[in-house]
């Protein structure tokens, strides 16, 4: 297995139904577990904590409603309205921009999607 690699994601192959896949290995920031992605853009948002867990998450306070959009470039991103504002965050992949519109946004990942935004 060729692997390149740094502390959070690395690159190598594994078998699938006896046919040999390409694959990034990404590790969760908690260190919790390590998780096989289709590309490089996946590992990267799982390795910085920008992916939202298989596990069911549980929000002490009440998420934020999202609504998922797609860019005319392909950048997937979702809404989070808060009030009269509303703040873009981008995400990795359709299939994230549809957890964040289906289960709302944590508070904690809704108040750095805003600082990041303010920032640019």
């Amino acid at each position: 297995m060729t692997t390149i690699s740094n502390s959070h994601y690395f690159a190598g192959t594994r078998f699938v139904n006896g046919l040999q896949v390409p694959t990034y290995w990404a590790v969760r920031p908690d260190r919790s577990e390590v998780v096989a992605c289709a590309n490089i853009a996946s590992a990267r948002a799982i390795s910085e904590g920008r992916a939202p867990n298989r596990a069911a998450e549980v929000y002490q306070d009440r998420p934020f409603n999202a609504v998922a959009f797609v860019s005319p470039a392909g950048q997937y991103y979702v809404e989070i309205h808060v009030g009269s504002q509303v703040v873009r965050m981008d995400v990795a992949n359709a299939q994230t921009a549809r957890h964040y519109a289906n289960n709302g946004v944590a508070p904690e990942v809704a108040a750095d999607a805003y600082s990041e935004e303010l920032n640019r």
